[in-house]
């Protein structure tokens, strides 16, 4: 499903390998917006699928410490591969860089979002507080996750500190590597996200 719908949408499919592990991204043709990674080191049906803020450098033939870091937490849970699918699709490295009008809602970038979701046997939450706020203005795809509800984890849910939300707190999933403490769930176990912290994330 997701090759066939990078084919509809002539996008860049790409493969290769990295440390031992296959890769396949799916980019537009421009290379600035990338859909889907997949990293697979064995064979099998079990999809580790994570959610994350927005793309990093990461593709079919490199890695980073983020990517690094759930690939083992898939291992752990005894998954075959993982997919990474992102709020947003804008290729954007840190946080810093991204503003408002990068987590704009794309009907394309939430195909592959369902769809990666859906192959998941695990979906993994981990887009941080800044990727919680660009979900936020895209309160309807909130029925995306409603379909996979039984099978959320993340890390943590987590209340903003933020004076600015006092009135109305912001609640998100932290990032693996957060900035400042970016070993903190180096050895952490995720956990399930239950009821509360269903609603807390998305406002229903």
């Amino acid at each position: 499903m997701i090759q066939q719908l990078a084919n509809t949408h002539k996008l860049l499919i790409e493969t290769g390998t990295f440390n031992g592990v296959d890769g396949t991204a799916i980019f537009d043709q421009n290379k600035t917006r990338r859909y889907f990674l997949e990293k697979r080191w064995s064979e099998g049906e079990n999809i580790f699928t994570a959610v994350m803020m927005n793309p990093s450098n990461a593709a079919h033939d490199s890695s980073d410490d983020t990517v690094d870091q759930i690939i083992e937490v898939a291992k752990s849970h005894h998954c075959h591969a993982l997919r990474v699918v992102n709020v947003s699709s804008i290729i954007g490295g840190t946080s810093s860089k991204l503003t408002a009008a990068h987590f704009a809602y794309e009907s394309l970038n939430w195909s592959f979002v369902s769809n990666a979701m859906a192959s998941g046997q695990i979906v993994f939450l981990g887009w941080g507080m800044k990727g919680q706020k660009g979900l936020n203005q895209q309160n309807h795809i909130s029925n995306a996750f409603k379909k996979v509800k039984n099978k959320l984890y993340s890390y943590d849910v987590m209340r903003s500190t933020d004076r600015n939300y006092a009135n109305r707190p912001i609640y998100y999933v932290p990032h693996p590597r957060p900035q400042l403490d970016k070993e903190r769930y180096l050895n952490e176990p995720i956990r399930k996200i239950d009821d509360i912290g269903f609603l807390q994330l998305f406002n229903e």
